[in-house]
C-alpha cells in the first residue's frame, strides 16, 4: 500500500516539475518580450497622451467650427475597437479588457473591430455584436492596418452608419500594474460621460420597471457607484478644460481651426490606436510575466510539499519493515 502511495507521489512530483519547466520558460520569454515592449510603450506613451489631450483641447476651443466630427448625434450605432491578447496564460489581462469593453455593449447596435486573436475569438461568436474588421495580432501588425481601421471608422461616421467610436485598450502603468480603459475616439465631443451598456444598462432598465422591487439601499449603492464612474470618466477632460480656460486666448490655429482639425483627425485616430495597441501589448507581456512567475513559485511550493509527503511515506514504510523484522525475530526466539 505504501509502495503504491509513494509511486503516486513520485508521478505527481514529475508532473508538477514538467509544468514548472513550461511556466518558467514562458516567464523567461515574457520577460524578454516585456523589455522590448516596455521600451516601445515608453516611447509612444508621451505621443499618445499628448495627442489625446491636444484633440480634447482643440474640441473645447473650437466651438462653432463646422465639422461632422464635432457633431454629437443621437446614439443609435456604436463601433467598439477592442484590443486583447493573442493568447491566454496572462492572468486576468484578457478578461479585464472584456469586462471593461462590455460595460458599453448592449445599449445600441454594436459593431466591433477586434485587435488580437482573443478579441476576435470572443466577439465573432457573441450574439448581438457584428465584427466588421480585425487586426489578427496585437504583436505582429503593420501601420497600414491602423490606417485601414482609421479610414473605415471615419467613413462610417461620416456616412452616419455609426454615431460613436470607443476604443478599449490596457494602459501600461508598470510591469506589475495594468489598467483596462475605454476612451471616446469619435465624435470629438467630450462634455458628457460615456453612455453605459452592459450591467449598468440592465440595472437602469430594472429600476424603471414598476414590476421589479429594488430596495432603497441597493439603489443608493448603485447611484453612488455610477457617480464615481462618471467622475472618473470625466477626470482627464475636466483637467484639460480647466487648463484650456487659462490658455484659450493664447491659442491660435493657422491657417484656421477648420484646416487644423481636418489635418489632425486622421493622425489623431491613427496615433491613438497605435499607441493603445503598443501599451496593450506591453501590458499583456507584463501580466503574463507576473502570472508565470506566480505559477512557477506555486509549482516549487507544491514540489516541496509533495517531497515532504514522499519522505514521510518512505519513512513510514521503513518503520513498518523494521517493525515486521523485529516481530519476526521475536517470534523465532
Amino acid at each position: 500500500m505504501a509502495g503504491a502511495s509513494m509511486k503516486s507521489i513520485k508521478n505527481r512530483i514529475a508532473s508538477v516539475n514538467n509544468t514548472k519547466q513550461i511556466t518558467n520558460a514562458m516567464y523567461l520569454v515574457a520577460s524578454s518580450k516585456l523589455r522590448k515592449a516596455k521600451q516601445a510603450a515608453d516611447e509612444s506613451s508621451e505621443y499618445f497622451n499628448t495627442m489625446y489631450e491636444t484633440i480634447v483641447e482643440i474640441s473645447v476651443n473650437t466651438k462653432g467650427v463646422n465639422s461632422e466630427f464635432l457633431k454629437e448625434r443621437e446614439l443609435k450605432n456604436r463601433c467598439h475597437i477592442i484590443v486583447a491578447g493573442d493568447r491566454g496564460l496572462a492572468g486576468g489581462y484578457n478578461i479585464n479588457v472584456f469586462k471593461e469593453a462590455e460595460k458599453y455593449l448592449g445599449v445600441t447596435k454594436d459593431y466591433v473591430i477586434t485587435v488580437g486573436k482573443k478579441s476576435y475569438d470572443r466577439y465573432s461568436k457573441m450574439d448581438g455584436v457584428e465584427v466588421i474588421d480585425s487586426i489578427e495580432s496585437a504583436e505582429d501588425y503593420s501601420y497600414s492596418d491602423i490606417q485601414r481601421i482609421t479610414n473605415k471608422v471615419m467613413e462610417m461616421f461620416l456616412n452616419e452608419e455609426i454615431d460613436e467610436v470607443l476604443f478599449t485598450y490596457t494602459k501600461f502603468n508598470s510591469a506589475l500594474s495594468q489598467e483596462a480603459k475605454v476612451i471616446k475616439v469619435l465624435p470629438l465631443v467630450f462634455d458628457t460621460p460615456l453612455e453605459y451598456g452592459g450591467e449598468r444598462y440592465k440595472e437602469i432598465q430594472e429600476e424603471l420597471d414598476p414590476d421589479i422591487y429594488i430596495s432603497e439601499e441597493i439603489i443608493k449603492e448603485r447611484e453612488e457607484r455610477r457617480r464615481k464612474e462618471d467622475e472618473e470618466s470625466m477626470l482627464l477632460v475636466n483637467k484639460i478644460k480647466a487648463k484650456s480656460v487659462d490658455s484659450r486666448s493664447k491659442v491660435k490655429y493657422l491657417p484656421s481651426p477648420q484646416k487644423v482639425l481636418e489635418f489632425l483627425i486622421p493622425t489623431y485616430i491613427s496615433g491613438i490606436l497605435n499607441g493603445g495597441i503598443v501599451e496593450s501589448y506591453a501590458s499583456e507581456q507584463g501580466a503574463r510575466r507576473t502570472a508565470m512567475e506566480s505559477a512557477t513559485d506555486n509549482a516549487n511550493e507544491m514540489i516541496q510539499n509533495l517531497e515532504l509527503s514522499y519522505n514521510r511515506a518512505r519513512q513510514s514504510a521503513v518503520t513498518q519493515e523494521i517493525t515486521e523484522i523485529s516481530g519476526g525475530v521475536e517470534a523465532l526466539k
